[in-house]
This record gives structure tokens, sequence and C-alpha cells, in this order.
């Protein structure tokens, strides 16, 4: 059995895994806010970019893919924000 040895920077992609699925439960259980949002498109980016993933692994393309699915999701709250907070026009 081949064992990995532990690092500080594989340390930290192991903690920003950890935190990016925290973050993700919570949004999935109801905390549908573009700030949350917005900081789990963050850490993924961070995830795609660590050093510690190899080069071309399954890895980096499964974040790359929760990264483009999340910045959607981003985006799609700050338009609807953006909805609910246009002034009501009386005539």
């Amino acid at each position: 059995m081949v064992q990995q040895q532990s690092t500080p920077e594989r340390a930290e992609l192991i903690s920003l895994h950890a935190a990016t699925c925290l973050s993700m439960t919570q949004f999935i259980n109801g905390h549908h806010c573009p700030k949350l949002a917005h900081l789990i498109v963050r850490q993924l980016s961070l995830l795609v970019a660590h050093p510690e993933l190899e080069p071309v692994s399954g890895s980096r393309d499964m974040y790359r893919q929760m990264l483009e699915h999340w910045q959607k999701v981003t985006a799609y709250l700050l338009e609807q924000q953006g909805v609910r907070e246009l002034p009501s026009k009386y005539h």
C-alpha cells in the first residue's frame, strides 16, 4: 500500500475540500443566499488551482464542473435578488 506523506499543502487541500463540502451542505439545507453561493465559487476556484492536485486528474475536472455549476447558481441568485429589489412604481 502506497501512503502519501502529509504536507502543509496537502493538509490545506483537505481542509479546503471539507470547508467547501460544508458550505454546499448549508446551501442545500436551505441557506440560499448569493453570498454563500459566491463563497462556494471562491472555494472551488481555489480547489481547481490548488498545486497539490495532479495537472490532469479526475478531481480537477470534477471541481471545474462544480465551479461552472455554482457560477450559474450565483448569477441566478444575484439576478433574482436584483428583481426583488426593484422599486415599485405606483400609478
